[in-house]
């Protein structure tokens, strides 16, 4: 298979989560099967992914499980991918029919929950992101499982009049989703983000996402050699801290009702390990919190943001907390 150059803005973030996803495809009991994300490695790493051999390493990705960086990493990718099916397919079951994923990268999701034709999921990132990930789906003929409606626009641009632009109908509720993104702003441009979404927003819209209890540092984890400490650097480096204060006192500033937990609270869930990065049994620990909201008090008709509403049953009723885990 002949290896297909990369163009430059291809995030690393995105390959990464692809990577991921692809090795856990290979595993005897995957909790998701996502080919798009093997697709997507095969012409990057110009290999079949689905063999039993290893996949080659990619930058700090290694598929030999001795990486503390990697293991945590993925382990996050991973515990966290269940975690926004499930927010999504009860959203649609419960008759939402408009999806935004902001700054969705190589996500699959498009291609493989069955959520229905008349759902319109619209994918938002940069145009050379969306390119590269339209030319991988075009070689290999994949379809989406509903009407997927790509928007190349940068999320510091006019990303709302794009979208209108794209079909997006402000006046239905939407079911939002940000994975993997408010770590790269500051509070101000996440408040400025979450404002906009809002404005965007009707009544019975919901949204989930995730961020970092603090900002990352050099010494959260140990790289095992120079490229992991490339990318410990350069990820202590783009991280910009996020809304800076917990889901449910955040999302509240912007009428929004929350709850929210955390990513060894999933890893649990799912039976898997908690990798170096996210252990809870030190001083200061660096917890992710997955959150999710609905706008407004009586927006989806509840009175405790339970599963039915949020789709996260490990959230419980009414409110945050770090679901008593140190």
């Amino acid at each position: 298979m002949t290896r297909l150059q990369l163009p430059d803005g291809v995030g690393v973030t995105a390959l990464m989560a692809a990577y991921a996803r692809a090795q856990e495809l290979r595993r005897d009991n995957p909790l998701f099967e996502d080919e798009a994300a093997a697709l997507f490695m095969a012409d990057a790493l110009g290999i079949s992914t689905r063999d039993g051999e290893s996949l080659p390493r990619l930058g700090p990705a290694r598929d030999d499980g001795t990486s503390d960086l990697w293991n945590s990493l993925a382990g996050s990718f991973v515990a966290r991918t269940p975690f926004y099916d499930t927010y999504l397919t009860e959203r649609i079951a419960a008759g939402c029919r408009q999806v935004v994923q902001l700054g969705a990268g190589l996500d699959g999701r498009a291609f493989r929950l069955p959520l229905g034709p008349d759902v319109a999921m619209y994918e938002i990132d940069t145009p050379v992101v969306l390119d590269f990930k339209a030319g991988v789906l075009a070689r290999h003929g994949v379809e989406s499982l509903v009407k997927r409606v790509p928007v190349g626009v940068d999320l510091r641009d006019d990303w709302v009049g794009a979208l209108e632009a794209a079909g997006f109908d402000v006046g239905q509720p939407t079911a939002w989703m940000a994975e993997g993104l408010f770590m790269y702003f500051t509070a101000e441009e996440a408040d400025g983000l979450m404002a906009a979404v809002t404005a965007a927003s009707a009544p019975g819209s919901t949204v989930a996402g995730e961020y970092l209890s603090r900002r990352s540092r050099l010494g959260d984890v140990a790289a095992s050699d120079a490229d992991e400490q490339a990318l410990i650097e350069l990820s202590v480096a783009a991280d910009q801290g996020g809304p800076g204060s917990a889901p449910d006192i955040w999302l509240a500033g912007h009428g929004w009702r929350g709850a929210y937990h955390q990513l060894v609270d999933e890893l649990a869930a799912i039976g898997r390990p908690v990798p170096p990065l996210w252990r809870v049994d030190r001083d200061d620990p660096l917890r992710v919190w997955l959150f999710t909201g609905a706008l407004g008090a009586d927006a989806v008709g509840t009175d405790a943001l339970g599963a039915d509403v949020l789709g996260v049953d490990a959230l419980g009723a009414g409110g945050g907390g770090d679901s008593g885990t140190g």
